[in-house]
């Protein structure tokens, strides 16, 4: 009985020290996620950041019905690029599915665009879903904070 009780402990460890990596690997694609989309951003990359999205991903701005998000990426941060602005995020949160295969992403959006006076920050969060090892945005939503 001792032994199969220090075999099933064993086992248990093994599986948590699994489950713990398998976490620390997702949580770094994750990030390296984000990098891609402050890299594209910083590059003014329209079609790398639209091909981040889902095609059937929905974009939920304030004040506004939910839309298709290709084409309101595309129009977003083609006004970003033609204005000469910037987007950066941070990772704040993520939230992973025991599967691995979704997340939610929130952190803060730090927006620039001088020519058309915007500098805000605001807090987006992102729902991803892994798609053929690779992550794609499902959901984005968006608001601006209130300036103080």
């Amino acid at each position: 009985m001792r032994i199969l009780s220090t075999l099933a402990a064993l086992t248990l460890t093994a599986s948590i020290a699994f489950a713990d990596d398998h976490q620390a690997d997702i949580e770094a694609d994750l990030n390296a996620f984000n990098d891609r989309f402050n890299e594209l951003a910083a590059s003014w990359d329209v079609d790398g950041i639209v091909s981040l999205y889902d095609e059937d991903a929905l974009w939920i701005a304030p004040n506004s019905q939910p839309a298709p998000a290709p084409e309101s990426a595309r129009a977003t941060f083609t006004f970003a690029v033609e204005n000469q602005g910037s987007l950066v995020h941070t990772v704040d949160e993520l939230i992973i599915s025991d599967d691995g295969s979704q997340a939610v992403m929130i952190g803060d959006a730090i927006v620039k665009v001088e020519k058309a006076g915007l500098d805000f920050t605001g807090t987006y969060l992102f729902v991803l879903e892994r798609e053929g090892g690779t992550w794609l945005i499902k959901t984005d939503m968006f608001n601006r904070h209130a300036e103080e």
